[in-house]
């Protein structure tokens, strides 16, 4: 971990257009801001947050090892994913080195391209190993980038997928979110509750935020690089067909 950025330092990649992406070194969630994909539908304003974070892990012939750390009320981070965390680094673009408590040791970077309404992340391991399967699982809104989402009824969960592309369509008038990814999607839709914004509560706001997860990506990490790209509706972050994500390089 560099010596200048603790856990609690924040990063911040910017799309050109009003959009952006935030988080923390930790990977947890402080304010109603922090979000893996915000557009703005009318740039550079009416931003929108449509995928708020994920939860990701790695699972290797020791054992299942989360690579995400959440903070839910009362108070409580699960998982722990945050401890193993090895290093980080803010340039060109965040880049998180994992180490599992088998030695296996696994990068992910996140990358926002100029001009386009996108976000894309990349898994992979630094030595060989004979198993490890990487699970990503997305949390969705399409709430105002100022506003706090809470379960409802009206958010649709279904998914439309096609090849390597999975598009969602939560609320009428939001922009859908599409997904390209060289792993497997699996529906597994289930609300995510209590999600605790420490930093809301210390500025005496509301702080307490539902998310919704329509399913999960898993990828063979012995087989290559894990990539996904989320996407507003409409962008265009790679060749819109069945090979895409394959033709992603770093």
């Amino acid at each position: 971990m560099s010596a200048t950025l603790p856990k609690t330092a924040e990063w911040l990649e910017t799309d050109g257009l009003g959009g952006f992406a935030s988080g923390t070194v930790a990977g947890r969630r402080t304010r109603r801001y922090h979000a893996l994909l915000l557009t703005a539908t009318t740039p550079p304003t009416g931003r929108l947050v449509l995928v708020n974070g994920l939860d990701a892990w790695v699972e290797t012939a020791a054992g299942s090892f989360p690579l995400s750390s959440q903070h839910y009320t009362p108070d409580v981070v699960h998982p722990d994913g945050d401890e193993r965390l090895a290093s980080f680094e803010a340039e060109p673009w965040p880049c998180w080195t994992f180490q599992l408590d088998d030695g296996t040791r696994v990068e992910q970077e996140l990358f926002v391209p100029h001009g386009m309404s996108a976000v894309a992340m990349r898994w992979w391991l630094l030595d060989p190993v004979e198993h490890a399967t990487l699970t990503a699982r997305p949390f969705l809104s399409g709430r105002d980038y100022h506003a706090l989402h809470h379960e409802n009824p009206a958010f649709r969960f279904d998914a439309e997928p096609a090849g390597s592309r999975v598009a969602w369509n939560p609320y009428p008038g939001v922009p859908g979110t599409v997904a390209l990814s060289n792993g497997e999607y699996q529906h597994q839709p289930v609300w995510y509750r209590n999600f605790l914004y420490q930093e809301e509560r210390a500025r005496g706001l509301d702080y307490t935020e539902d998310l919704a997860s329509p399913g999960v990506f898993r990828w063979d990490l012995t087989r290559g690089d894990a990539v996904l790209i989320l996407q507003a509706e409409n962008q265009s972050a790679a060749r819109d067909d069945g090979d895409a994500p394959a033709e992603v390089r770093w």
